[in-house]
């Protein structure tokens, strides 16, 4: 089993993709989805607003949040608005690495996707 330390430090190393990655993975663990991050594509807004109606609900999305095209991620703020990440580092997280790792070795099989814990 690896320490917490070690978990730290792995984190720490983590591309973008899988900083996101584990951010979702705690946020399902967590049962906090409102805090899960998506990539910046089409697919997100036929997921979130499928209706032909859901112009104007995008529209306030992108003008009350914090919205930019060219970034890589997005999530919902506190609000439902969007908010846009251009590249997703450990600032990022839904919590802090500490607490992420505590979690990890709480609940190791809700992130054995991600971490090799043996």
């Amino acid at each position: 089993m690896k320490t917490k330390q070690n978990i730290i430090d792995q984190i720490e190393n983590f591309t973008s993709s899988e900083l996101v990655e584990l951010n979702n993975a705690y946020c399902q663990s967590c049962n906090i989805p409102d805090s899960e991050v998506y990539a910046n594509d089409e697919e997100f807004f036929e997921i979130f607003y499928p209706n032909a109606g859901d112009g104007l609900k995008v529209a306030q999305a992108v003008h009350f949040g914090d919205y930019n095209y060219s970034h890589d991620w997005v999530r919902f703020n506190g609000y439902g608005n969007l908010e846009t990440i251009y590249s997703f580092g450990t600032e990022d997280l839904c919590e802090l690495v500490s607490v992420i790792a505590e979690r990890i070795i709480e609940c190791p099989e809700d992130f054995d996707n991600i971490f090799d814990l043996d």
